[in-house]
């Protein structure tokens, strides 16, 4: 007789979600299918199963989790994906089954990094001085709101701004995978002062970061505020868990956790 598998539905649309999906995929005990909700264009085929755009809030994501049976739901999405990680948890009470948020730590300066951390876009653009040339890198709902800043330069990076018109003081240019030696030719070449972009964390967006830091250039970024104001974002490697929800930090953490899951669920305690 097969043992049960434990049916897992993989929020992604990040480059951990691709190492969780890779890690766990040979799993006998576990079934994967992945979820992009559909911003990235041609986003890169995962070797699973994989479902394209949003389910309806909530609501509409624990329906399509009960109709397929998913008893595990692991949320690795951006950082900042706040709505989407609050519908996840939602989902995940509604139908009483296990849900494990992936939360890379936040990056942290080191001696001689000239950061400020703000809680909001609005206030950021409003504290920079007059005359910056500012490379803003924070998603395309940021882009309005710096480009009422008629007294500075503003070079912008997102998803899918190409000819996107605006301000003769800006220039928007599509987000593509950036080296750190790319990254300090185009702030060179750009005369930027100042970067703003969003506390992300993980490898994948640093080489900005490192790029800044090199060329000594101030970086400014948007304080992360967790969905649930009662779960923060933890350091040190550690796991948080309330009921039924768990916070990791690390790849290799999510994956014992789901392989543990797995393990209960074909051996009949779940």
């Amino acid at each position: 007789m097969t043992a049960p598998r434990l049916e897992t539905l993989v929020l992604a649309g990040t480059a951990e979600s691709r190492a969780v999906i890779d890690a766990l995929r040979a799993e006998t005990s576990v079934s994967l299918t992945a979820s992009l909700a559909g911003a990235t264009p041609d986003p890169a085929p995962f070797p699973v199963p994989t479902r394209m755009g949003g389910f309806g809030g909530a609501d509409g994501l624990a329906a399509y989790a009960r109709e397929n049976g998913v008893g595990l739901l692991i949320d690795a999405t951006h950082p900042f994906a706040r709505q989407i990680s609050r519908n996840v948890r939602e989902a995940a009470r509604i139908l009483g089954i296990p849900c494990l948020r992936l939360e890379r730590p936040p990056w942290t300066p080191q001696a001689g990094d000239a950061w400020r951390s703000f809680d909001s876009w609005q206030d950021m653009a409003d504290a920079i001085p007059a005359g910056a040339r500012v490379f803003l890198a924070g998603g395309t709902r940021s882009i309005e709101i710096f480009t009422r800043r008629d007294d500075i330069t503003l070079l912008a990076r997102a998803l899918n701004v190409e000819g996107r018109a605006g301000p003769a003081n800006a220039t928007f240019i599509n987000a593509m995978p950036q080296t750190e030696a790319e990254e300090r030719r185009t702030f060179s070449d750009n005369g930027i002062t100042l970067l703003c972009c969003k506390n992300s964390g993980g490898p994948a967006s640093f080489a900005k970061i490192a790029a800044a830091r090199e060329l000594a250039i101030p970086v400014w970024m948007l304080r992360r505020h967790h969905p649930e104001g009662d779960l923060p974002v933890m350091g040190g490697g550690a796991e948080k868990q309330v009921a039924n929800y768990q916070i990791h930090e690390t790849v290799e953490s999510v994956v014992l956790a789901a392989r543990r899951l797995a393990g209960e669920v074909a051996a009949g305690k779940r």
